[in-house]
Protein backbone atom coordinates (compact mmCIF):
# COMPACT_ATOMS: atom_id res chain seq x y z
CA UNK A 1 0.00 0.00 0.00
CA UNK A 2 1.45 3.42 -0.70
CA UNK A 3 2.84 5.71 1.63
CA UNK A 4 0.06 8.18 1.08
CA UNK A 5 -2.81 6.15 1.00
CA UNK A 6 -1.52 4.73 4.22
CA UNK A 7 -1.50 8.67 5.49
CA UNK A 8 -4.79 8.88 4.33
CA UNK A 9 -6.96 5.56 5.70
CA UNK A 10 -4.89 6.52 8.92
CA UNK A 11 -6.78 9.99 9.41
CA UNK A 12 -10.09 8.33 8.74
CA UNK A 13 -9.92 5.90 11.16
CA UNK A 14 -8.98 9.07 13.64
CA UNK A 15 -12.23 10.83 12.12
CA UNK A 16 -14.38 7.69 12.39
CA UNK A 17 -12.91 7.18 16.11
CA UNK A 18 -13.41 10.73 17.13
CA UNK A 19 -16.85 11.03 15.42
CA UNK A 20 -17.86 7.21 17.33
CA UNK A 21 -16.51 8.99 20.91
CA UNK A 22 -19.22 12.40 20.11
CA UNK A 23 -21.88 9.67 19.05
CA UNK A 24 -21.35 7.61 21.93
CA UNK A 25 -21.09 11.01 24.56
CA UNK A 26 -24.20 12.53 23.29
CA UNK A 27 -26.17 8.95 24.17
CA UNK A 28 -24.91 8.55 27.69
CA UNK A 29 -24.96 12.18 28.54
CA UNK A 30 -27.00 14.20 26.22
CA UNK A 31 -30.25 14.03 29.00
CA UNK A 32 -33.04 11.53 28.75
CA UNK A 33 -36.19 11.67 26.73
CA UNK A 34 -39.37 13.88 28.96
CA UNK A 35 -42.60 11.75 29.91
CA UNK A 36 -41.25 8.38 28.22
CA UNK A 37 -42.27 5.37 29.93
CA UNK A 38 -38.74 4.14 30.74
CA UNK A 39 -35.51 5.66 30.74
CA UNK A 40 -34.35 6.72 27.36
CA UNK A 41 -31.59 8.74 26.15
CA UNK A 42 -32.54 11.15 23.66
CA UNK A 43 -29.73 10.82 21.33
CA UNK A 44 -30.59 6.90 20.65
CA UNK A 45 -31.43 7.41 17.20
CA UNK A 46 -28.11 9.13 16.50
CA UNK A 47 -25.98 6.73 17.91
CA UNK A 48 -28.15 3.83 16.21
CA UNK A 49 -27.93 5.50 12.70
CA UNK A 50 -24.17 6.08 12.70
CA UNK A 51 -23.75 2.28 14.12
CA UNK A 52 -25.59 0.83 10.83
CA UNK A 53 -23.46 3.39 8.67
CA UNK A 54 -20.17 2.26 10.46
CA UNK A 55 -21.53 -1.54 9.72
CA UNK A 56 -22.77 -0.86 5.87
CA UNK A 57 -19.28 0.84 5.50
CA UNK A 58 -17.60 -2.03 6.91
CA UNK A 59 -19.45 -4.17 4.89
CA UNK A 60 -18.68 -2.72 1.71
CA UNK A 61 -15.06 -2.50 2.15
CA UNK A 62 -15.10 -6.46 3.42
CA UNK A 63 -16.48 -6.68 -0.56
CA UNK A 64 -14.59 -4.10 -2.11
CA UNK A 65 -11.00 -5.03 -1.06
CA UNK A 66 -10.91 -8.59 -1.60
CA UNK A 67 -12.24 -7.56 -5.24
CA UNK A 68 -9.44 -5.67 -5.90
CA UNK A 69 -6.74 -8.02 -4.72
CA UNK A 70 -8.61 -10.88 -7.07
CA UNK A 71 -7.49 -7.97 -9.72
CA UNK A 72 -4.07 -7.28 -8.89
CA UNK A 73 -2.93 -10.76 -7.88
CA UNK A 74 -5.14 -13.46 -9.53
CA UNK A 75 -2.40 -16.42 -8.90
CA UNK A 76 -2.36 -14.85 -5.27
CA UNK A 77 -5.98 -15.64 -5.22
CA UNK A 78 -6.30 -18.85 -5.30
CA UNK A 79 -5.06 -19.90 -2.32
CA UNK A 80 -8.13 -17.95 -0.91
CA UNK A 81 -10.34 -19.37 -3.09
CA UNK A 82 -8.97 -22.62 -1.83
CA UNK A 83 -9.61 -21.66 2.05
CA UNK A 84 -12.92 -20.48 0.59
CA UNK A 85 -13.58 -23.80 -0.45
CA UNK A 86 -12.48 -25.81 2.46
CA UNK A 87 -14.73 -23.68 4.68
CA UNK A 88 -17.52 -24.22 2.28
CA UNK A 89 -17.32 -28.16 2.65
CA UNK A 90 -16.83 -27.42 6.62
CA UNK A 91 -20.34 -25.99 6.59
CA UNK A 92 -21.48 -28.83 3.97
CA UNK A 93 -20.48 -31.10 7.16
CA UNK A 94 -22.10 -29.46 9.73
CA UNK A 95 -25.58 -28.99 8.04
CA UNK A 96 -25.06 -32.77 7.07
CA UNK A 97 -24.66 -33.85 10.78
CA UNK A 98 -27.49 -31.37 11.80
CA UNK A 99 -31.11 -32.05 12.69
CA UNK A 100 -34.36 -30.54 12.66
CA UNK A 101 -36.49 -32.72 14.77
CA UNK A 102 -39.00 -30.08 16.64
CA UNK A 103 -38.43 -29.84 20.02
CA UNK A 104 -40.85 -30.37 23.07
CA UNK A 105 -40.97 -26.92 24.33
CA UNK A 106 -43.88 -26.81 26.72
CA UNK A 107 -46.01 -23.11 27.11
CA UNK A 108 -43.51 -21.70 23.84
CA UNK A 109 -45.51 -20.22 21.16
CA UNK A 110 -42.61 -18.48 18.71
CA UNK A 111 -42.09 -19.35 15.44
CA UNK A 112 -38.34 -20.57 15.68
CA UNK A 113 -38.97 -23.99 16.36
CA UNK A 114 -39.30 -25.10 13.36
CA UNK A 115 -37.14 -27.36 10.69
CA UNK A 116 -35.34 -24.72 9.15
CA UNK A 117 -34.37 -22.55 12.22
CA UNK A 118 -33.18 -25.80 14.23
CA UNK A 119 -31.38 -26.95 11.36
CA UNK A 120 -29.29 -23.77 11.32
CA UNK A 121 -28.60 -23.59 14.57
CA UNK A 122 -27.19 -26.47 14.90
CA UNK A 123 -25.13 -26.05 11.50
CA UNK A 124 -23.28 -23.05 12.96
CA UNK A 125 -22.98 -25.02 16.42
CA UNK A 126 -21.09 -27.77 14.00
CA UNK A 127 -19.31 -25.16 12.12
CA UNK A 128 -18.02 -23.30 15.14
CA UNK A 129 -16.94 -26.69 17.23
CA UNK A 130 -15.39 -28.24 13.82
CA UNK A 131 -13.14 -24.93 13.55
CA UNK A 132 -12.47 -24.63 17.20
CA UNK A 133 -11.48 -28.67 17.32
CA UNK A 134 -9.27 -27.52 14.04
CA UNK A 135 -7.84 -24.32 15.65
CA UNK A 136 -6.60 -26.13 18.64
CA UNK A 137 -5.03 -29.22 17.14
CA UNK A 138 -3.47 -26.99 14.44
CA UNK A 139 -2.01 -24.80 17.47
CA UNK A 140 -0.89 -28.81 19.39
CA UNK A 141 1.02 -29.80 15.95
CA UNK A 142 2.58 -26.55 15.54
CA UNK A 143 4.12 -26.83 18.71
CA UNK A 144 5.19 -30.16 18.28
CA UNK A 145 6.90 -29.60 14.74
CA UNK A 146 8.57 -26.72 16.32
CA UNK A 147 10.08 -28.46 18.98
CA UNK A 148 11.20 -31.55 16.81
CA UNK A 149 13.06 -29.35 14.11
Amino acid sequence: MSNTLSKYLNILTYVMLGLTVVFVAMFYFGGEVPNAAYPTPVYTDSLIYWAKALFYITVGLSILFPVLQIISDPKGAIKGLIGLAGLGVIILIAYSLSDGTLLNLPGYTGGDNNEGSLKFADTVLYTMYILGVGAIVSIVVTEALRKLR
